[in-house]
């Protein structure tokens, strides 16, 4: 009987342990929680774990009970209700917490260089032995109510700066998107494909054309073109065409004017069959309006599109999008016929290829310039 009664008790426990566990929504949050000496709270929450630091922590769980954020409270919810910059915040505090929970100073200090971060604080000294102290120092400066916080980027580095009467605080991190989402590339390109196939747009996609219209050059009698800026040659570009805006005795105007200029009823009816080669040379296929794309994509990326090849038969042309908040491309390489583009027969069927760091865009790039046409187009 007595051993009944254990087996119970076991299965009891067992059974609880298994309705508390957690779950997270990268390796990296788990591989955090593994490190915590304290446990985490069930909920969205701050609190404390004063075995390594007198700072409150901040869990944050998504709608389905996910662990979606840990690491100091420094930042009010105020500053992170826009969706772009969330992640930017969340980043720093879920720095802090990783740095601290590294077992001594010496892999602290790796970790940090290892990210390619700087810090410094005018009013510590950062020597041996002092590194913890001067940290922890910092971050109680950054997360009273009286400093002045400013956040700024440049080509390659965001650069966070707290200022107050009894001090100075400054972090630069790499505008890198895994290191500031959390996600290795897999993780990101799975995240992303899932968000693509469940999105719906509620609003215009229109893009506000960029420029003087004073500075339009004429093509012909009737149609007349607003030029871009220019990414790697002259035929990848973000021109804008006028009078022509969609339609089929232009095709290669109208594609440019479809991706750079895009517009919720030109593309009206034109569907994206992609296939996202992600990390490992595996595919992730779905289907997506066309519409839903681009307002997704939304006014976070600049946007170059290049005519590779179009003839009555086929059209062939590369989308890039540049990331502004991140040194990052995605590359859309569309293979489609004009019949399909203007009578919206069929889907555009798109190689998506994401996540692609600046320093490799180029090389991947290269692989869809190789017809005779675009090479040419490439010497003008």
């Amino acid at each position: 009987m007595s051993r009944k009664i254990i087996l119970i008790t076991a299965f009891i426990v067992c059974f609880h342990a298994l309705l508390n566990a957690q779950t997270f929504a990268t390796r990296q949050l788990e591989y955090l929680n593994t490190l915590m000496p304290c446990n985490l709270p069930n909920s969205t929450a701050v609190f404390h774990c004063s075995q390594f630091s007198s700072l409150p922590l901040k869990v944050e769980y998504d709608t389905t009970g996910v662990v979606s954020h840990l690491g100091f409270s420094l930042f009010s919810d105020s500053l992170k209700t826009h969706a772009l910059t969330k992640p930017l915040y969340d980043f720093q505090e879920r720095l802090f917490l990783e740095v601290f929970l590294q077992s001594n100073e010496t892999k602290a200090r790796k970790l940090l260089q290892e990210y390619t971060i700087q810090w410094s604080d005018n009013s510590q000294m950062l020597g041996a032995g002092t590194f913890f102290n001067s940290l922890e120092h910092s971050l109680h400066l950054a997360s009273s109510d009286s400093v002045e916080y400013v956040m700024t980027k440049d080509s390659l580095t965001w650069t966070s700066s707290w200022q107050s009467d009894t001090g100075n605080f400054v972090l630069r991190f790499p505008a890198n998107y895994d290191l500031i989402s959390g996600r290795d590339k897999k993780e990101a390109e799975i995240a992303l494909a899932q968000q693509l196939q469940n999105f719906q747009c509620t609003g215009n996609t229109a893009r506000p054309v960029v420029g003087n219209l004073g500075e339009l050059q004429q093509l012909n009698r009737s149609n007349y073109v607003l030029r871009g800026e220019e990414l790697f040659v002259k035929a990848m570009n973000s021109n804008v065409y006028f009078q022509v805006l969609y339609d089929r005795n232009y095709p290669e105007e109208s594609i440019a004017n479809l991706f750079n200029y895009p517009d919720r009823q030109r593309a009206k009816g034109l569907d994206l069959q992609i296939r996202q080669v992600a990390y490992g040379g595996e595919a992730l296929t779905y289907n997506i309006k066309l519409s839903d794309f681009q307002c997704f994509i939304g006014d976070d990326y600049e946007v170059f599109t290049g005519i590779e090849k179009c003839t009555d038969t086929v059209a062939e042309f590369s989308v890039i999008y540049k990331s502004k908040w991140y040194n990052h491309y995605h590359l859309l390489y569309v293979t489609t016929t004009p019949q399909n583009l203007f009578g919206k027969t069929e889907s555009l069927k798109a190689v998506f290829y994401t996540f692609i760091p600046n320093h490799n865009i180029k090389n991947l790039y290269k692989e869809y310039r190789k017809s005779g046409e675009f090479q040419e187009k490439l010497k003008k």
